[in-house]
């Protein structure tokens, strides 16, 4: 917010939100929605994407999403492929 010169309140009342609710999402006590992350990028007239942060999961952790039978998205545990 800062790096924007813009303060907590201005988001609150864009987003229709308490003061608070943006504190706790710049203090990462929680997260916002991501419906929420599109206005907020809106909002700071930047990428949505800036505002994730990356994450590394090692290989044997990863879980896509896969097709069912049925064509329904499901999480699937992936083992990784060793070179």
């Amino acid at each position: 917010m800062a790096e924007h010169n813009r303060q907590n309140k201005e988001l609150a009342h864009y987003l229709g939100v308490h003061e608070t609710t943006v504190s706790d999402w710049c203090t990462n006590k929680n997260q916002p929605a991501i419906q929420d992350l599109f206005l907020i990028a809106k909002f700071l007239r930047m990428d949505v994407r800036l505002l994730l942060v990356p994450t590394t999961w090692e290989p044997e952790m990863m879980v896509v999403a896969e097709p069912d039978k049925k064509g329904k998205s499901v999480a699937k545990k992936k083992a990784a492929k060793k070179k």
